[in-house]
Formats: structure tokens, sequence, C-alpha cells
């Protein structure tokens, strides 16, 4: 099995990481998923999907939610977490 390649440094580490770095990881992961970006033109914007949108796409992606994720603090004394949870609290009325 391919070992995934490991994230590169958020922006809240000591150093900030360049658009290249993000590129390359970004190719790689979507390389290992089967992924070619090369079949889309490079820049066009009268096309449905560009190279160049969706690498700043996952650029944006991957300089905020890893944070907001790996920031995120489960109470393991509160109440689980639920998908629906509207659906929880029905069904914990009395």
């Amino acid at each position: 099995m391919a070992r995934r390649p490991s994230p590169p440094r958020s922006a809240a580490s000591s150093q900030e990481v360049t658009d290249e770095q993000l590129d390359a990881y970004i190719r790689t992961r979507l390389a290992l998923a089967g992924v070619d970006l090369s079949v889309l033109p490079d820049d066009d914007e009268d096309a449905p999907a560009d190279q160049r949108r969706i690498m700043a796409s996952a650029r944006r992606f991957l300089r905020s939610t890893p944070g907001a994720i790996a920031d995120f603090e489960f109470d393991p004394m509160g109440p689980a977490p639920a998908i629906y949870p509207a659906e929880v609290s029905a069904w914990n009325r009395g």
C-alpha cells in the first residue's frame, strides 16, 4: 500500500507554507487518487473548471479548514456528537 504524503505545515506553524509547496502536495494527493488535472484547460474562464481555479480552491481549503478541524475540542463528558442533531433532540424530549 502506498504511503500517503504528509500535509505541509500549517500557516500556524513556525514557517508559512508556499503556494508551490501546497501545489506539490495537492497534485501528489490527486495523483494518488487517480485524478489528472492536466486534462483540464490551464486557465479558461469559459470552462466549467480549469487547473488555476481548482488549485486556488484547494490551497484555500488547506489553509483554512484543516486548522479548524485540528482545533476542534471534543468534550468526552458531553453528549455524543450526532449527524442529525434535530432528530436526537426530538428523541430526548420527555
